[in-house]
């Protein structure tokens, strides 16, 4: 598979998590499509965790020392931290995980108890970090608040406490500007779909100022709002670019189908900007309006759908089309259900 220079690489995982195997392109948008329990989420915490690991690496070593081999040491520490706050255990035994664009990015490998082995690039260009954001759920917003006030006793205290890493990294980019100053700005268009957007008051509590009502309580407010109120924190504080990947797990849920349409909406025009977007879904709603406005957009040759089936993340043939027919096939199987409860019925009502 030829990789456009745009592209991120291939991510290839191995024994992780719920995955047995996986080989997923990273360029414009990536869409993870099957079931629950098969492993969608566990590509874009790998993901994570690779970009994680690299790029926290010149945090530790002036970059002069990049060149030598000492620094594979603080990708192990960086690698193992990452895993055991993202996956809640150790690096699994006869696994890998790794990223190749023309050579290899990150190549992680466990093949006995003892021995975790690195294969890493052997110079970072800082300037070309990747900026990595994950969202699980739009009830981040319920914990905004909390997130802010443990951040506060950390900083004062001086001590680092344990809860949820993801929605830990994604608060902080809801309150805090970045430094970037060549974001993408989404933010009217976001408003005007929302009827409104949220602000912080003087006391720095979040809320959400709707349309003709004024402020409503985040905690009052809809869940589907919630879901583009994220993209618009993001947004506003410039942490969206063309350096950035974006992981969306499930943005369908507590979505209605018009909805739905329009978050794809959002998520494509996106990608046209340059933002790396990876989607997990399950909504054929969702998947639907993603291959449609990709293509209306003419970011079909930047996109890519993939099965998730019994631990394996695959593409049919290499074809979107094939893949998406496997995919939408697996996804109608509860109308079969339907439909063999309403032959049972006729056949009741025919035998009286």
């Amino acid at each position: 598979m030829e990789l456009q220079p745009e592209s991120i690489g291939i991510i290839q995982l191995k024994n992780i998590g719920m995955v047995k195997e996986a080989n997923v392109k990273i360029d414009g948008l990536t869409v993870i499509a099957g079931e629950n329990d098969t492993g969608k989420s566990t590509v874009g915490k790998a993901l994570y965790l690779i970009i994680k690991t690299v790029n926290d690496v010149p945090n530790f070593l002036p970059q002069e020392l990049l060149t030598d081999g000492i620094h594979f040491s603080v990708y192990k520490h960086n690698f193992i931290s990452y895993y055991s706050l993202l996956f809640q255990n150790e690096f699994p035994r006869n696994s890998f995980l790794k990223i190749i664009d023309n050579k290899v990015f990150l190549e992680v490998l466990r093949e006995n108890e003892d021995n975790i082995s690195i294969v890493a690039p052997r110079t970072i260009n800082i300037e070309n970090l990747y900026n990595i954001i994950f969202i699980e759920t739009p009830m981040m917003w319920n914990f905004i608040d909390f997130f802010r006030d443990i951040a506060q006793v950390e900083s004062q205290m001086n001590i680092k406490l344990d809860y949820p890493y993801l929605m830990k990294d994604l608060s902080f980019k809801m309150a805090i500007k970045s430094s970037n100053s060549n974001y993408i700005n989404i933010k009217d268009d976001l408003v005007t779909l929302m009827g409104g957007e949220f602000k912080k008051d003087d006391l720095g509590k979040f809320y959400f100022d709707k349309k003709d009502t004024g402020r409503v309580e985040v905690i009052n407010t809809a869940t589907g709002i919630k879901s583009f109120g994220i993209l618009q924190m993001l947004s506003q504080n410039g942490w969206l670019d063309d350096n950035s990947i974006l992981i969306l797990d499930e943005p369908e849920v507590h979505l209605h189908p018009k909805w739905q349409l329009e978050m794809a909406k959002v998520i494509v025009e996106l990608v046209k900007n340059g933002v790396k977007v990876m989607v997990n879904s399950h909504s054929p709603y969702m998947i639907e309006a993603l291959k449609r406005y990709s293509d209306k957009e003419e970011q079909e040759e930047k996109t890519n759908f993939y099965l998730a089936e019994d631990g394996y993340i695959k593409q049919i043939e290499e074809s979107n089309s094939k893949t998406l027919e496997k995919i939408f096939e697996k996804l109608s199987e509860p109308f079969d259900v339907f439909e063999e409860m309403d032959s049972q019925s006729l056949g009741n009502l025919i035998n009286g």
